[in-house]
C-alpha cells in the first residue's frame, strides 16, 4: 500500500533513515530526527504543490512500514527534473518488495508528473541499485558527478 508521506510517519522514517545498513549507499548516510522531520515536511510541501512526492511504502494487510520511495526535484544533474529513489528497511529485502512498489510508484508517476523522463542515481558500491532499477524499467546512462560523488545514473521515459 502506497500513501504521502509525511510528519505522521515521523517514527517509523526516521528509524529507517538512521539505520547505517539501509543507509550505508543512499547519499549523505544516515538521517537524524531532526532531519528526517524537515524531509518528510518538505515532502508535504512537494505532495501540496506538485500533487506527486514520496510515498510511505507499507504492508497492505498489516500496514507495518516497509520503507519510502517516489519522485523528488533534483538539480544537480543536467537535464533532470526528478529523481525516483526508494530505501527499503532490511528486514523487507530480498522478497521482492521493492520491485512491486517499485513499479506501482513509476506507473503512478507518469499520471502524475508532466516531464519525459524520470532519473535515478546509484551509488557504486551498492550491488542491488542497478538490478532493482533495470527491473522496474530504468536504463543505464553515463556516470556523473553529482553533491560530490561519482554516481551512477539511469533513467526510464514517458512511452508515446
Amino acid at each position: 500500500m502506497l500513501l504521502p508521506l509525511g510528519s505522521a510517519d515521523l517514527d517509523e522514517a526516521a528509524a529507517l533513515f538512521a539505520d547505517p545498513r539501509v543507509m550505508v549507499h543512499v547519499d549523505g548516510g544516515t538521517r537524524d530526527r531532526a532531519t528526517t522531520s524537515r524531509l518528510l515536511q518538505a515532502n508535504e510541501r512537494c505532495w501540496k504543490n506538485e500533487g506527486w512526492g514520496l510515498w510511505a511504502i507499507r504492508d497492505a494487510t498489516s500496514g507495518a512500514f516497509i520503507g519510502q520511495g517516489g519522485l523528488q526535484r533534483i538539480t544537480e544533474l543536467q537535464d533532470a527534473d526528478v529523481e525516483f529513489s526508494a530505501i527499503i528497511g532490511w528486514r523487507n529485502w530480498r522478497k521482492g518488495i521493492a520491485t512491486e512498489a517499485g513499479k506501482a510508484i513509476v506507473y503512478d508517476a507518469w499520471e502524475r508528473f508532466t516531464g519525459s523522463q524520470i532519473h535515478a542515481l546509484v551509488h557504486p558500491d551498492s550491488a542491488a541499485g542497478g538490478p532493482f532499477l533495470r527491473r522496474i524499467g530504468f536504463r543505464r546512462n553515463d556516470d556523473q558527478l553529482v553533491r560530490g560523488e561519482m554516481l551512477k545514473v539511469w533513467h526510464t521515459q514517458r512511452l508515446g
